[in-house]
């Protein structure tokens, strides 16, 4: 149950080395220095009684992000750092850290992003009742850059159904039971940046387990403010999105080429009318990269999903 006002984690006794904790909060980065002292404060004001611990799982970091959490340590001993580089991945760093984790109730954030003073204990509510969990995103509190640029940023996406098949949770505010994580081998490490967590909480749904929206626990979400990057990550999400069909689609996913007409229509129609704005240019670029990253990845993966 949420309290009134906020205690640190230490005062609950999590800094006994001795005392399990009832949530592990596990935060995967490479080079994230630059922003996890943002999300380190946040986790550090959770308003719960709840004991907790916070693993940064680092997949090779070199600006200082060990040193960083290590510092941070010091006078917050719920903190801890583990290596998780013996192969690049977010999925890598996220089964390193779940399996450091000491609870069974198991929360995912990212080190760029701040979570709200309830995130926690609304998650953790939610897993008494379900095996996995998710809660939506803010996106405008940490995105003036990109406010300024393109206008107010779209989309306040919790969990939602994904390419027409079963529902996902972002990673950047999901958990899960580190039981259920055991029972299906965690996450699929061949997933290295696209598509990583849709893979794994679609194989926990698959398997039987319950997955609980909650979108009352919200995480403030930070955009990719430039260009080059935000198209980027379209492509990505493009190019990865085949392996998925591949993967599923003897368990029912299906491949809709309607939507990707009206995908096509769109980027026609944005090409045409592009001259309106920055923003009418950012999403044709963005939609053009991921369509290209569709097509890139039916042909890596030998699927038809364009």
């Amino acid at each position: 149950m949420t309290t009134s006002g906020t205690a640190s984690p230490t005062s609950r006794g999590t800094s006994d080395a001795d005392a399990v904790p009832d949530v592990s909060v596990v935060i995967p980065t490479r080079n994230g220095s630059r922003t996890l002292g943002v999300q380190l404060d946040a986790l550090a004001r959770q308003r719960t009684q709840r004991r907790y611990e916070v693993i940064v799982a680092d997949n090779g970091s070199t600006d200082g992000t060990r040193e960083l959490v290590e510092s941070y340590a010091v006078e917050h001993p719920w903190l801890r750092w583990v290596d998780a580089s013996a192969r690049t991945g977010s999925n890598v760093a996220r089964n390193v850290g779940t399996d450091a984790a000491r609870a069974e109730f198991v929360l995912l954030c990212d080190s760029d992003d701040e979570v709200t003073e309830d995130w926690l204990e609304l998650l953790a509510s939610g897993l008494e009742r379900a095996s996995a969990v998710g809660g939506r995103l803010e996106r405008e509190k940490l995105n003036a850059e990109y406010s300024a640029r393109y206008g107010p940023p779209g989309g306040y996406d919790g969990i939602t159904k994904q390419l027409g098949f079963l529902p996902r949770p972002i990673g950047a505010n999901a958990g899960y039971r580190k039981s259920a994580w055991e029972e299906v081998g965690g996450f699929n490490e061949d997933y290295v940046r696209g598509g990583t967590e849709t893979e794994f909480y679609w194989r926990l749904q698959l398997a039987g387990h319950t997955l609980l929206d909650v979108p009352e626990a919200v995480v403030h979400y930070r955009l990719r403010p430039d260009l080059k990057t935000s198209v980027k990550q379209m492509y990505i999400w493009g190019r990865q999105s085949p392996m998925l069909y591949r993967d599923f689609r003897a368990h029912g996913m299906e491949y809709d080429v309607r939507e990707s007409l009206r995908r096509c229509k769109s980027i026609v129609w944005l090409a045409l009318h592009s001259y309106r704005g920055a923003f009418e240019r950012l999403h044709l670029l963005r939609t053009v990269g991921y369509q290209l990253g569709r097509i890139v990845g039916s042909v890596k993966y030998r699927v038809v999903f364009p």
